[in-house]
């Protein structure tokens, strides 16, 4: 799964590469990365949704549940942001 380099429209950034970080587009050599504010709105929608539901499933379950379950919204909402936020071009 790829997306489109907003500066060279070519489709060669991989979904992977900008899931925590910017990303230089092979094509035309161009710093990448999800915008500050989009970059920040899932940051804090990150720590919040994993806070919440970690507390959850410990108060249902148990420890262990609570610690397998710890890094599960935090995967799942990080693709969700480098999968669909917009990207801009970044200086080096």
């Amino acid at each position: 799964m790829t997306r489109t380099c907003p500066n060279c429209g070519n489709a060669t950034i991989p979904v992977r590469e900008v899931l925590f970080a910017d990303y230089v587009c092979p094509s035309c050599k161009r710093m990448v990365g999800v915008t500050g504010a989009a970059s920040f709105v899932f940051a804090v929608l990150i720590f919040v949704t994993t806070l919440v539901t970690t507390f959850i499933i410990f108060l249902q379950f148990d420890v262990y549940a609570a610690i397998l379950w710890f890094s599960l919204p935090i995967g799942a909402l990080s693709y969700i942001k480098a999968r669909y936020c917009p990207l801009q071009r970044k200086n080096r």
